[in-house]
């Protein structure tokens, strides 16, 4: 395969990337679909991974997406053959945000036939660091890069959105494994563990000053040290490539969280659909009994399950305000109410209600009683809620929960891996209260 200079690679990857997103916005606006720049950031929330959502569409952006992912990849592999580094690397051309730092990589690296200054890693030291006060100093300038952005992202701009979980994990890292390289060897374990420490270290000063919760922290943790990871490996590749000359690419790798900001305050993120969670159960009690326990209940046992105890919302009851259409149910949960006008009160069968008003979603554990974090309110949207209940043989029933609900974090996808679970805890509680109800002999 033919090798492909470093200027070449920029000039095609800039004029390759034009040309997708104008026909990606064409398609789109084709289809009457809203689509953002942020979806090549957070491919997640892209349409080319929901395919359910509207099939043809789904099938014309691969169609139009395919050519340049084998011109990019075949690119990429050029230019690392070029630069003499594995050709395997090109496969952080598929990382979320990362491949944005590995294209700025790929673009400035000097090819191996300019590099003659480069030695073996092994055995070149840059400075007399040790390699654990590398490692920890590394870390922690890595967090603080990582919390800079953190803060500007949600304190300044109340954004949990891509250049939060997608690009500032990356950006914290790419610094932590750089550093490592240049104080101490470019070794990619210890530049990997920087990046580890990063998070650590982060994680820890955000729990310290109560800007965040211990649990939304370790629903995080898993995206974000992915991210920092990745950011790391790309420094210390960086460092051992360029040889400690590596300041032009480093601050054009850093530029691109401030050009997400942009992008996000100029063109975010499609609002998600509200997607259903179901859950059902089978009670031994005719139907009519059933809908009696639904419709409203009175207060639920204390709750003892490990996910409310960690301060997830859990319910409380149920009232209703008028019958049929029009009436008003009221779901109390630990920490509020939610506000649920009936839509259709079709006894004993059917009950469909938006909702117009909901509680916070959990109350975060912090040391101390600091600011409340602002995803507590509005980043977790229920709007609409239904009890289906089916008569089965045997004097059974069949009672099905569902909630229709958004979350409005990025990547979506991501986030309902923790979401879901949650909404099917909460629907248990509710049902089994229902179900003992019901079965209850008087």
């Amino acid at each position: 395969m033919k090798k492909l200079g470093r200027g070449q690679y920029l000039t095609a990857g800039i004029a390759l990337f034009a040309v997708k997103v104008g026909l990606d916005f064409l398609v789109a606006h084709g289809f009457s679909k809203t689509y953002s720049i942020l979806s090549y950031v957070s491919p997640a929330d892209a349409p080319l991974l929901r395919p359910a959502e509207d099939l043809t569409y789904w099938l014309t952006m691969w169609a139009v997406a395919l050519p340049f992912i084998a011109i990019g990849l075949v690119l990429t592999i050029r230019r690392l053959r070029d630069a003499g580094l594995n050709p395997w690397l090109s496969l952080l051309f598929f990382a979320p945000f990362a491949n944005m730092f590995f294209f700025v990589f790929c673009a400035l690296v000097p090819g191996s036939r300019q590099r003659p200054d480069v030695v073996d890693p092994d055995v070149r030291v840059v400075h007399k660091m040790s390699y654990s006060r590398a490692a920890v100093l590394a870390g922690l300038v890595g967090a603080l890069v990582g919390l800079s952005a953190f803060g500007v992202a949600v304190f300044l701009l109340g954004s949990y959105g891509a250049s939060l979980f997608i690009g500032a994990p990356p950006i914290g890292g790419f610094v932590a494994g750089l550093l490592f390289a240049r104080w101490h060897r470019p070794k990619f374990a210890g530049s990997i563990l920087s990046g580890v420490l990063a998070v650590v270290i982060a994680g820890m000063l955000v729990i310290g000053f109560a800007l965040e919760g211990l649990i939304c922290l370790a629903m995080a943790f898993p995206l974000v040290l992915v991210g920092s990871v990745m950011g790391a490996g790309i420094g210390c590749l960086l460092e051992r490539t360029t040889n400690g000359a590596g300041l032009t690419p480093t601050a054009t790798a850093l530029s691109f969280f401030p050009l997400t900001l942009i992008a996000e305050s100029l063109n975010p993120l499609p609002v998600p659909d509200a997607l259903p969670v179901e859950t059902s159960i089978v009670i031994d009690a005719p139907v009519e009994r059933v809908w009696s326990n639904v419709v409203a209940f009175p207060q639920l046992p204390p709750a003892d399950e490990w996910i409310f105890k960690v301060g997830i919302a859990a319910p409380v009851g149920a009232v209703i305000d008028g019958n049929g259409p029009g009436a008003v149910r009221r779901c109390i949960f630990t920490t509020g109410s939610f506000v649920e006008p009936i839509e259709i009160g079709d006894p004993p069968h059917e009950l469909t209600f938006s909702v117009t008003s909901s509680p916070e979603p959990m109350q975060e554990w912090t040391i101390w009683g600091g600011p409340k974090p602002p995803h507590i309110e509005g980043y977790l949207e229920s709007v609409r809620g239904q009890f289906q209940l089916t008569p089965l043989s045997g004097g059974q029933t069949r009672l099905i929960g569902r909630t229709w609900y958004r979350t409005n974090m990025v990547p979506e996808r991501y986030w309902r891996l923790w979401s879901d679970p949650i909404i099917h805890a909460i629907h248990l509680k509710v049902l089994r209260h229902v179900a003992a109800l019901s079965e209850r002999t008087e």
